[in-house]
């Protein structure tokens, strides 16, 4: 009975060593050829990293704008009361009154949504200065937008929620300038979506 447990034990032992002997290197160059051929299969050109001390900004980046709460933005439209210098066609706001003061009343805003990326409005709620339409008295004696600054009045996110109220204006005017913008002149370097 002791000869059959050795000759077993011997059997394995021999078994292990030819294993570790054949099984393992084979296997290995099996595994490092097919990572070799899974790289050269791909080539994929791997652009890069910017240096780390250098913090750049990706090739392709392109900021994007987060989506927001149209319903929201809505009550924002009423908490700054926007609608005392821009009428929105189909909406139940007061409506602007321009008295004897050129350019108080600003642009009708139910039919620009179409017009301008939802960057284009956010940059006319936080930057008004930054596109000014000449020619409609929109302009102050300082240079900049009669349109005041509500960014201490507003948050980032009440700012994203107007944006998507502006975004979601379905008007039904038509009209449109030259420029395809509705009468709403661009600024130089400003382009309209697709021109």
């Amino acid at each position: 009975m002791t000869t059959v447990r050795c000759d077993r034990k011997e059997e394995l032992h021999t078994r292990r060593r030819l294993w570790f002997r054949w099984g393992g290197p084979i296997i290995g160059g099996l595994l490092t050829l097919a990572l070799g051929l899974g790289a050269w299969a791909q080539q994929v050109p791997v652009k890069p990293a910017p240096e780390h001390g250098g913090h750049g900004t990706p090739e392709e980046w392109k900021f994007t704008w987060p989506a927001g709460d149209p319903a929201r933005g809505r009550e924002v439209f009423v908490k700054l009361e926007c609608f005392s210098c821009h009428e929105v066609k189909g909406e139940q706001f007061p409506t602007p009154d321009a008295g004897l003061e050129p350019g108080k009343v600003g642009p009708e805003l139910s039919f620009m949504a179409p017009l301008h990326p939802a960057e284009y409005f956010a940059e006319a709620i936080i930057n008004p200065s930054a596109v000014i339409e000449e020619g409609k008295g929109y302009r102050a004696p300082d240079g900049k937008s009669k349109m005041p600054s509500y960014n201490d009045l507003v948050t980032a996110q009440e700012v994203i929620d107007l944006v998507a109220y502006l975004k979601g204006l379905k008007g039904t005017d038509t009209r449109r300038g030259q420029d395809g913008s509705g009468g709403h002149m661009m600024a130089p370097g400003h382009r309209m979506p697709g021109n």
